[in-house]
């Protein structure tokens, strides 16, 4: 008994130092990234879990992947595939692995300057009135070349769009944004 509250406490802990930094985050980035991190947090389906408990073959394709990566955030997805949140060089990255230490996909958070001209063009143009809050990109394991996702909202609305590096749109989604008093 004493070792699974030993474990439940370390769990608490570790959710507790990841709200912290959300929370302090959040403050440095203002009301609108608090909107749209409460809309993806809610939308993340992953429980976050201590390394010890991430397969060995998934921590060693990760460092294999990353070489001089450190200190991983690990995640277990509803999918059952593990993700380790990291920064490396100054970027923020979260990169995905299947339970044999395959590597899925990585996403990276790049600036606005790094977004190819066409999908700003294609931003503009389909997205006139909504403001870009957050730009990545991923780089999957099944398909070649980059992919590009950005966040946008405006007044009514958060959306995720992919793209293409031509601009083309890939797949786009919006929430509602929650109405205060309902």
């Amino acid at each position: 008994m004493a070792q699974a509250t030993s474990k439940s406490s370390e769990t608490a802990l570790e959710h507790g130092r990841v709200r912290w930094h959300l929370v302090s985050v959040l403050r440095s980035l203002g009301t609108s990234s608090v909107i749209l991190a409460a809309f993806l947090l809610g939308a993340a389906s992953a429980q976050t879990i201590p390394a010890s408990q991430v397969p060995a073959q998934v921590k060693a394709a990760f460092q294999a992947k990353f070489p001089g990566a450190k200190a991983a955030e690990w995640k277990i997805k509803t999918d059952q595939n593990y993700e380790a949140e990291f920064t490396l060089n100054k970027v923020d990255i979260a990169a995905k692995f299947d339970a044999t230490g395959k590597w899925l996909e990585t996403e990276s958070t790049i600036p606005r300057s790094a977004v190819p001209q066409p999908i700003l063009s294609a931003v503009a143009t389909r997205f006139k009135g909504h403001k870009m809050v957050e730009t990545q990109s991923f780089e999957r394991g099944d398909s070649p070349g980059l992919i590009y996702e950005i966040h946008l909202e405006d007044a009514k609305q958060t959306v995720k769009a992919q793209f293409s590096p031509d601009g083309k749109v890939l797949n786009q989604s919006a929430k509602p944004k929650s109405v205060k008093g309902k």
